[in-house]
């Protein structure tokens, strides 16, 4: 049988690294202004495919160009997404299926 010593020392100070870290990510995040399409990627938790197909085709959906680039207004996706989530709620809850009428 064999007998385990925890630090808790050493396990309180790695929590609370852990927690310190995640809190300055979440800082971070509420500073963004603009979004790349990589920032987008992680923030909707959404492939670029899948953004493309979805979101970029609807011409209401919050874009600038900067050369071949896209940039996305933060504030101005979230509003975008909240009003699109009442929408997929009242109609079907599937955002591969489900088409904008615009």
């Amino acid at each position: 049988m064999r007998i385990m010593e925890f630090n808790e020392e050493a396990i309180n100070q790695l929590v609370l690294e852990k927690v310190d870290e995640h809190i300055r990510s979440l800082e971070l995040e509420e500073d963004v202004y603009f979004m790349d399409a990589r920032q987008l990627e992680k923030y909707l938790s959404l492939s670029w495919p899948t953004i493309s197909k979805v979101f970029l085709s609807d011409p209401n959906f919050p874009t600038l160009k900067k050369g071949k680039c896209y940039m996305f207004h933060k504030k101005d996706v979230d509003r975008y997404l909240d009003s699109y989530y009442e929408e997929l709620k009242r109609n079907g809850r599937d955002i591969l299926k489900y088409r904008r009428k615009g």
